[in-house]
């Protein structure tokens, strides 16, 4: 509809209310007889129509299924598309999107273990739209159904380019977690022998050190990797602690006890398995050179063909280096000589007798006396060589006492008594009825 506009001293006249509102009610009227034409066309001349729509995403759900009830999991799936042909009326479908279908995947047929071809179920999103599916790119998809266990396993660490500095030891490796849970399908975790949380950063280290790595490695009892792509592990990273040790050379040296007064030590023939030895320390300040002692070993114990293991003395945390657990002490006492001798009470000594007391021995001689040295020394040796001394500086009671005796020479300082004697002493109040055995009786005598 055409309006006129008339020039009235120049000016255009404007239009009346009633001439607007039939303009628009013309355009609302045009609108609608076009959609139902159109209806009309697409019912009567193009009744039904063909539509191809791509990249409809697949929804895969375990939710409710049997397979999810008996705990399996599928294994390796990852997400699909499809491509549908539909057929309908081009009214309903013409404008139909991906948003307009849905794809599934039917769970129906996977009741245990195993890998199945599943279908991949379509429909239109509107129930009430008539729409017919020509085709589906791809019809199934295959996936693989595991029954899921966990296991635990303990870490060690792989550090292919650690190492300390001269001087020091990597004393250790600490690795957090120390032990990992792995979930995934139960064959493949039986395979499992090995986890390794693995860094592959070049460190040379003269004191302790922690790094992390989110590497794990899986090995089998062969050595050879596992796919560990099915698993899942409960710990994304680890913390690798790298304890440094300090070197120390060891000297070894040997203690003894139950040596007779003047004992030259020097003379006694023996050699250690080892005498020096490398020790681990985690006292880092520590000195580079040391000496340790072995225990005591009592005179007493030593004849011919006498060897004795001694355990190596270390402090908290130290090891030695080479895996040596003890010192072995070989004595070499081939011409050496035993000679046994039988001695007098009236030859023992009682010294540091409590004051206003007296001793004496409960039996007439001391017997099996056994004394060892040189062969020359010995085959030499007389009874009247030889001292047997009391020490009675522990005794403060009267009584009947069983008590060491040490027996030894004042003039052969390479000899030493075979065992340990002890005797039975009374010790009492002075008595001049008492017969007193003394060191000065004994040199009366």
């Amino acid at each position: 509809m055409e309006t006129k506009v008339e020039l009235n001293g120049g000016r255009k006249s404007k239009k009346r209310p009633g001439e607007l509102l039939s303009d628009f009610g013309m355009r609302i009227l045009s609108l609608i007889l076009a959609v139902v034409i159109w209806v009309i066309l697409s019912m009567t001349q193009f009744p039904d129509t063909t539509k191809t729509i791509t990249k409809i995403p697949v929804d895969f759900s375990m939710s409710g299924t049997a397979a999810e009830a008996k705990g399996l999991r599928a294994l390796g799936y990852k997400d699909k598309t499809v491509d549908v042909e539909i057929k309908g009326m081009n009214y309903e479908i013409g404008a139909y999107d991906q948003n307009d279908i849905t794809a599934s995947v039917n769970l129906d047929q996977v009741t245990k273990a195993g890998t199945y071809q599943l279908d991949i179920n379509v429909k239109s999103a509107h129930a009430a739209d008539n729409v017919k599916f020509l085709s589906v790119q791809p019809e199934t998809v295959e996936v693989k159904f595991e029954q899921i266990q966990t296991v635990d396993v303990k870490v060690t660490d792989s550090s292919p380019n650690v190492a300390a500095e001269e001087g020091y030891t990597l004393g250790g490796v600490e690795v957090t977690p120390g032990v990992i849970t792995i979930e995934g399908p139960e064959d493949d975790l039986k395979k499992i022998a090995k986890v390794e949380a693995e860094y592959l950063g070049s460190e040379r280290l003269s004191d302790d050190k922690t790094v992390t790595t989110g590497t794990f490695r899986l090995y089998d009892a062969s050595g050879k990797e596992l796919d560990s792509s099915d698993m899942t592990l409960s710990d994304k990273q680890a913390s690798i602690n790298y304890i440094i040790y300090k070197k120390v050379t060891a000297n070894v040296r040997t203690q003894f006890a139950d040596m007779p007064p003047g004992f030259d030590i020097s003379s006694l023939p023996y050699s250690l398995s080892h005498e020096t030895l490398q020790i681990a320390t985690p006292q880092l300040d520590a000195a580079a050179e040391e000496t340790i002692n072995l225990d005591p070993i009592s005179l007493y114990d030593i004849s011919r063909g006498y060897t004795i293991n001694k355990d190596i003395p270390l402090s908290g945390g130290e090891y030695e280096m080479s895996n040596i657990k003890q010192i072995e002490v070989k004595f070499e006492l081939d011409d050496y000589a035993e000679k046994t001798f039988t001695i007098k009470a009236g030859k023992v000594e009682f010294i540091n007798v409590p004051e206003g007391k007296q001793a004496q021995l409960d039996t007439d001689f001391i017997y099996n006396v056994s004394m060892i040295g040189p062969a020359d020394v010995i085959s030499g040796l007389k009874a009247s060589d030889l001292r047997a001394v009391v020490d009675l500086s522990d005794i403060t009671a009267d009584g009947s006492f069983n008590h060491e005796v040490k027996i030894y020479s004042d003039t052969c300082h390479n000899i030493w008594n075979n065992g340990s004697h002890e005797t039975s002493v009374t010790v009492g109040a002075l008595s001049a009825e008492t017969h007193v055995s003394s060191s000065s009786a004994a040199d009366k005598s």
